[in-house]
């Protein structure tokens, strides 16, 4: 009884009954306004018109494009008043000008470091650089290849906060793991430690008890909650906080697949098996993760705080390369995307991913199928155990058009593969929270970590191969059996795959 009472109160229900409601009363006008539905007819239809000639003009993603001319074309009255209440975005003047602070209170907190060149990712520093994101050595890394191991680390560092300790996650649990994270903080607290914590509306409102960021204030910890989610006449999934950052002491830095939540240790079983990585960092390059929360909570609270209270000198030995970023759908750079484009591009002898989904445009899956042609050995893991069926629908369209160009494509069979990981040639590497799916590249803020530190890509590389050791490689056989009504709703799907 108590699940279905949160059911029918959560935002996300209460939103989707008022977009519900929406079509509903549209419906109802035209009904009331039978008489004259020929001018209706005429007006809507011109509104559609209007906005496919406003999707050929305007600078977005092909297949963004062609999404929405389709769905317009197949339904030409409403497609076009459809597309005014779930694509368009409204950003107020004040948020836009709080996007060009944020970036300018960037490159005011991270000044690029000169003569610091590593051949490997020289290419990739002044790329990052133009959007004022830094390059450091003087770190070191542990990569955490499971959420248990990631849950270990994080305690044992938690546990070691002196000064202050932020912490934003697109998903917070009500869970074991989270009362054990909760149990720290709220000790932290009481020693005098500053706790920050941001997290998404959209990803935890259904995870979290009601309010749960007045608690959390309640008891000493600063809670900002990004982007809620309003009950208004306007319903979109988009622009959400899909980051997950620790940061402690400007000291020690945590980043990776891994939300908070029993399914992530495997406490608790939803598809199988949960298979995630993320990566410790200790040294300079923490400060940009410091920086990339501090830019999150000021588009929250609308508070710039001063940098130099968290820049707090910390350094070990080290002169690998790493290049924490972040990635935001307002300023357009689709930094991630452009970054595992190149990282593609430049292998020469070997590329291996791991992603729960599977969704491309054209730039990527073309790179993926040159870089397979040009004797590239490229591999890919996905799960076996979908935690989304129709995206995996999707997923498995592209497997078939990639293994047709030598891609050596894998499910992991014991569950579901969340982690978010890509190697170049075994000597460079991203690891962060950017799937590879349109939503995640062109429309959530996402961050990531570059680095070329061959200790934790060896690691990484051990995990990779233990995984496909667990895997099923793809095969043409497996594409032979599926039913024509499985396959032509494959093609529905991947032709809207860009607003799913």
């Amino acid at each position: 009884m108590r699940k279905i009472f949160n059911f029918f109160i959560n935002k996300v229900t209460l939103l989707a009954l008022i977009f519900l409601v929406q079509i509903a009363f549209v419906v109802f006008l035209i009904q009331y306004f039978a008489d004259t539905w020929f001018y209706i007819n005429i007006a809507l239809t011109v509104i559609s018109v209007l906005i496919v000639l406003f999707l050929l003009a305007k600078d977005e993603n092909p297949m963004f494009k062609l999404s929405w001319i389709l769905l317009i074309s197949l339904f030409p009255i409403f497609g076009g008043l459809f597309y005014l209440m779930v694509r368009i975005e409204k950003f107020s003047y004040k948020i836009r000008r709080r996007t060009t602070e944020i970036t300018a209170y960037r490159k005011t907190m991270l000044e690029p470091i000169k003569n610091l060149k590593h051949t490997n990712i020289e290419h990739y520093k002044t790329y990052l650089s133009t959007d004022y994101w830094k390059a450091y050595n003087n770190t070191q890394s542990v990569f955490l290849e499971s959420g248990e191991k990631k849950l270990e680390a994080l305690l044992e560092e938690l546990r070691k906060a002196e000064k202050f300790i932020f912490m934003q996650y697109f998903i917070i649990t009500k869970s074991i793991m989270w009362d054990k994270i909760l149990e720290i903080l709220l000790e932290k607290v009481q020693q005098g430690v500053e706790v920050k914590i941001i997290y998404d509306d959209f990803g935890s409102t259904t995870k979290l008890p009601f309010r749960y960021y007045k608690f959390l204030n309640d008891h000493g910890i600063e809670t900002a909650v990004f982007n809620k989610l309003k009950l208004n006449f306007k319903f979109s999934l988009n622009y959400r906080d899909h980051r997950k950052i620790v940061v402690i002491d400007n000291k020690t830095a945590f980043t990776g697949g891994i939300n908070i939540g029993d399914e992530y240790i495997n406490k608790k079983k939803r598809f199988g098996h949960w298979h995630d990585a993320g990566i410790m960092i200790t040294g300079e390059a923490v400060y940009s993760f410091t920086a990339i929360f501090l830019e999150t909570w000021a588009f929250s609270k609308k508070i710039f705080l001063d940098p130099r209270k968290y820049l707090i000198p910390y350094s070990v030995f080290g002169d690998a390369i790493y290049i924490p970023f972040s990635d935001s759908p307002l300023d357009k750079n689709f930094t991630a995307r452009n970054i595992y484009l190149k990282l593609i591009n430049d292998a020469k002898e070997s590329l291996y991913i791991t992603t729960p989904y599977l969704i491309l445009d054209n730039e990527l899956s073309t790179a993926l199928k040159l870089a397979a042609e040009s004797g590239v050995s490229v591999n890919i893991i996905i799960p076996k155990i979908p935690d989304k069926r129709l995206v995996y629908m999707v997923s498995e369209m592209y497997v078939e058009e990639l293994i047709e160009y030598g891609v050596n494509i894998y499910k992991y069979d014991l569950g579901f593969i969340h982690s978010k990981l890509i190697v170049s040639d075994e000597k460079l590497s991203m690891i962060g929270t950017s799937n590879l799916d349109f939503r995640s590249l062109y429309l959530h803020f996402e961050n990531n970590l570059l680095l070329d530190d061959q200790k934790s890509i060896n690691e990484m590389l051990e995990y990779i191969e233990t995984t496909i050791a667990y895997s099923t490689k793809f095969t043409k056989e497996n594409f032979k059996k599926r039913r024509v009504i499985y396959r032509l709703i494959q093609a529905f799907l991947k032709a809207f795959s860009t607003i799913l």
